[in-house]
């Protein structure tokens, strides 16, 4: 017996150091919206679980069919590749941003507070009203990852379906609505005008509704479709800049 409990706890410290599990890697013990987030494309997949939160066995168990569908090293841990394969992105955990302005790969990253002049909305045009009071009555909507319909959306899709509603047609990516429409700086932002921020990966990672006075509304994987300031916080720290395509 004494033997058989040795050879099993050599196994699993085999096991563990041919993993190579870094701290960025989601595994037994891991916690947050990010789990949870891979826990709903787990059910998306067709593999059951609680989207709780909270990465557990049954969740590493759900990994490991996943990763065996997908031919992908079996392990119940979503490393870089398993994370790719599930979420359809990169894996990337963003660092702290920097409380001032800086520059990231060739984009200027948050909001100068020296510079900025936040305004009320003035008179807007029917198109701008229409649209920004369609965007608000989705607050509340869940996130889905790829979600572009009322039963969920993700932030790209949320801003695609709103525009399209009334009539006027955007590309689905958030870095492809980047590249519409002509640029605006910070202090020219008026209701209507597209906001974008880097969040997950480096670049354009999601875009948003601006509303005025520093408000903007974007479906976000925390809270779903919400309202959110620019003035500080974590979107003006990862504010890259601003498009009016109206």
């Amino acid at each position: 017996m004494k033997k058989k409990v040795i050879v099993l706890l050599l196994t699993g410290i085999f096991a563990l150091g041919t993993a190579q599990i870094s701290m960025a890697d989601y595994t037994i013990g891991s916690k947050g919206t990010e789990v949870r987030n891979l826990q709903k494309r787990l059910n998306v997949y067709g593999f059951k679980v609680k989207a709780d939160g909270n990465y557990n066995w049954a969740t590493s168990k759900a990994v490991k069919q996943f990763q065996k569908r997908k031919h992908l090293a079996v392990d119940g841990i979503v490393g870089p590749m398993t994370y790719k394969a599930l979420m359809g992105k990169a894996m990337v955990r963003p660092a702290a941003p920097a409380k001032s302005s800086s520059y990231h790969g060739g984009l200027s990253l948050g909001i100068d507070d020296s510079r900025v002049e936040w305004h009320k909305a003035g008179p807007m045009s029917d198109t701008v009203r229409a649209i920004t009071a369609e965007a608000q009555k989705y607050v509340g909507v869940p996130y889905v990852f790829g979600g572009t319909t009322p039963r969920g959306f993700d932030c790209s899709g949320f801003i695609q379906y709103v525009f399209n509603r009334k009539g006027i047609t955007l590309p689905r990516g958030a870095d492809e609505q980047y590249l519409s429409g002509r640029k605006v700086s910070v202090n020219a932002l008026e209701p209507g005008d597209l906001v974008f921020f880097q969040t997950y990966d480096e670049g354009v990672s999601h875009s948003g509704l601006y509303l005025g006075d520093g408000y903007f509304i974007s479906a976000t994987s925390s809270r779903g479709v919400a309202v959110a300031t620019l003035k500080n916080g974590y979107w003006h720290d990862r504010y890259i800049g601003a498009n009016r395509v109206l």
